[in-house]
C-alpha cells in the first residue's frame, strides 16, 4: 500500500483581513445585547401591565431599569431607542402605556441632546 500523500501546507490567506475599523458594524437593532434586552423588557412590561401597584411591580420596574442600563452601555441612546421602539411596536394597542412605563423606569438614562 502506498503512503497517503500529504497536502502541502499553506502559510497565508489570499488577502489580508480588513482592519477592525473597516469591518462592517452589525446593525444596532441586531446586536445580541439589544435583542436580549427586548425579549426581557417585553416580558417585564407585560407583567407590569397586569399587576396592581405594589412590591412586585416595583421589582419589575427595577429589572426594566437594569435592562435599560445594559442596552445603554451597549448602544447608548440608540440602543435604548431601539429597545423602546421594538417593545412599543410589539403591541400597538398598548404602545402608549408601555412608553410611559419605560420612560419612568429609564429616567436619567437617556442623555439629552444639545
Amino acid at each position: 500500500m502506498k503512503p497517503a500523500m500529504k497536502r502541502p501546507r499553506t502559510t497565508g490567506h489570499l488577502a489580508d483581513p480588513p482592519p477592525a475599523s473597516a469591518a462592517p458594524a452589525a446593525p444596532l437593532g441586531q446586536s445580541a445585547v439589544v435583542d436580549a434586552a427586548v425579549a426581557a423588557v417585553l416580558s417585564l412590561v407585560a407583567a407590569v401591565e397586569t399587576q396592581p401597584a405594589g412590591p412586585a411591580t416595583k421589582a419589575y420596574r427595577a429589572a426594566i431599569r437594569r435592562k435599560g442600563e445594559e442596552a445603554a452601555a451597549a448602544g447608548g441612546n440608540e440602543g435604548l431607542e431601539a429597545v423602546r421602539r421594538r417593545v412599543c411596536d410589539a403591541a400597538p394597542d398598548r404602545a402608549e402605556r408601555r412608553e410611559r412605563i419605560l420612560t419612568e423606569a429609564w429616567a436619567g438614562l437617556i442623555e439629552e441632546r444639545p
